[in-house]
């Protein structure tokens, strides 16, 4: 169990390639993107899509256009950055939209 989720209408699944540049080697990486809302001062919310690193895109294909919820993990690599990712053995959840 997570301490955090994410809960999004699933909108889009993909890869992304890089070329690793020391060994040139292509690496590709599973990609989910989710639009959720966010709160904002005042009480209105606005709407932002995230593109998350996930395991499979197979566990996502089956929720296109369904609001999910899923675990989320959480690291910041250097001051001032912040990486999300749906970390591995999480599967989402259809959730009530």
């Amino acid at each position: 169990m997570s301490m955090f989720n994410v809960t999004g209408k699933v909108l889009n699944v993909y890869q992304r390639e890089r070329t690793d540049k020391e060994t040139g080697k292509v690496e590709v990486t599973p990609k989910v993107q989710l639009l959720g809302e966010m709160p904002v001062p005042g009480g209105d919310t606005r709407y932002e899509m995230v593109d998350l690193t996930c395991e499979s895109q197979a566990d996502f294909k089956g929720f296109m256009g369904k609001t999910v919820s899923v675990a989320l993990g959480i690291f910041s690599p250097a001051k001032g950055q912040i990486v999300y990712f749906i970390p591995k053995g999480a599967r989402p959840i259809e959730v009530a939209a």
